[in-house]
């Protein structure tokens, strides 16, 4: 069976690489695409560079300056993108073409009069429930929703979600009928390697923030918590790892907030240094702001791995979340604000026994789906469509 796995975003995370490999293993061809800088599309069998297709170009500067210029140039940009993916998924002879639209226009032309033994996937990471800023943004969102319906229902043969609960936020009760719940995962390492540190109160308190330091992610709730520890004991570490794409925002917060004592702004770290590195922490935090309302409708990665690693936890309390964190006994789920992080906070650094019970706790609750697992998953449904 050749697979083709194809992520409309400018970087590939672990999933897809991690099933194609271990479909490879299997005897299947897999291939990975995602946007290269120039915007182009760039196929990976492995590390190997496969193919290229064209994108859909750069908006000129002249047409950019005029909206309704934009939105046609946009519109036939993208058909013109589209259809030379079509060609490209005939050429390869495919047998599942597996799709990521993210933010793509005009996916639903992808899978339209191809041959019949070519099925397609969408798969949606990011299910986008926003409601939109006055009468125009409603009706926006209002369409967007209904055509993820119609990408589901009519356009592709199966989707795939992360959590039933976004499968169910986009189509309905009867879910089932036209998907299926592929989650996140973890490596076999993250199982296996030995459990976090003991902190027997001879050392402060170390706390872990891991991703992407952005400003969508809505950090001055941790900061601001910080701030108000910080005012009783700082007996404590916090360490920011991740790509910065605030521009230095938060770096500048830190400095500006006088928290340069406690917290640290640090690097990304390979993905196969992860385990090892979240490790070396006491608490690890998982905080997720109510904006976009869609995180609200998978877990996160982050507290797949932290389950996987035996991490207590301080995070937010959400559903998928109460999946991976039972509040007193593995970590504690909260309400997201700074008020609550920072009480959860002088727990973890100030009650007595606390710490060392939760690090127990979690280590004994050590789980996690593994890409082997998921890999059979999709499998499954390739097989029967």
């Amino acid at each position: 069976m050749k697979v083709l796995y194809i992520w409309f975003y400018s970087r590939s995370f672990p999933d897809y690489p991690k099933v194609a490999a271990v479909l490879r293993e299997r005897g299947h061809e897999a291939w990975v695409a995602n946007y290269d800088d120039a915007g182009d599309i760039v196929w990976y069998r492995g590390d190997e560079l496969m193919a290229k297709v064209k994108g859909p170009g750069r908006t000129p500067r002249a047409v950019g300056r005029v909206p309704l210029l934009r939105s046609l140039w946009h519109w036939f940009a993208f058909v013109r993108f589209m259809l030379r993916l079509r060609g490209f998924f005939r050429r390869q002879n495919a047998d599942i073409v597996h799709v990521c639209p993210n933010a793509a226009r005009m996916v639903w032309l992808l899978p339209l009069g191809m041959p019949r033994h070519m099925r397609f996937v969408i798969d949606y990471r990011q299910i986008a429930q926003r409601e939109g800023r006055g009468l125009i943004g409603r009706l926006k969102s209002g369409f967007a929703n209904k055509l993820r319906v119609l990408y589901c229902q009519v356009f592709y043969d199966r989707a795939t979600f992360l959590h039933a609960l976004g499968a169910e936020k986009v189509l309905g009760p009867e879910w089932a009928r036209w998907a299926d719940v592929a989650p996140l995962a973890v490596d076999e390492p993250f199982l296996s390697v030995p459990n976090a540190r003991d902190n027997r109160g001879k050392e402060p308190v170390t706390f872990l923030y891991l991703g992407s330091i952005a400003r969508i992610r809505k950090l001055e709730q941790i900061m601001a918590a910080v701030g108000l520890v910080m005012a009783d004991t700082d007996d404590f570490r916090l360490d920011f790892i991740g790509p910065d794409v605030s521009a230095g925002h938060y770096h500048g917060l830190v400095k500006a907030m006088g928290l340069e004592r406690v917290v640290r702004m640090l690097p990304p770290v390979p993905y196969d240094s992860v385990p090892e590195t979240v490790t070396t922490y006491d608490v690890a935090l998982t905080i997720v702001p109510e904006s976009p309302a869609d995180w609200q409708y998978q877990p996160t990665i982050k507290g797949i791995e932290y389950r996987a690693l035996g991490m207590p936890v301080i995070a937010t309390d959400f559903a998928p979340n109460r999946e991976l964190v039972t509040s007193e006994v593995n970590g504690l789920l909260i309400d997201n604000t700074a008020a609550s992080i920072a009480g959860a906070m002088r727990r973890f650094i100030c009650e007595p026994g606390f710490l060392s019970r939760t690090q127990a706790s979690a280590r004994a609750m050590r789980e996690a789906p593994t890409w082997d697992e998921i890999a059979t998953r999709y499998m499954t449904i390739y097989e029967q469509l």
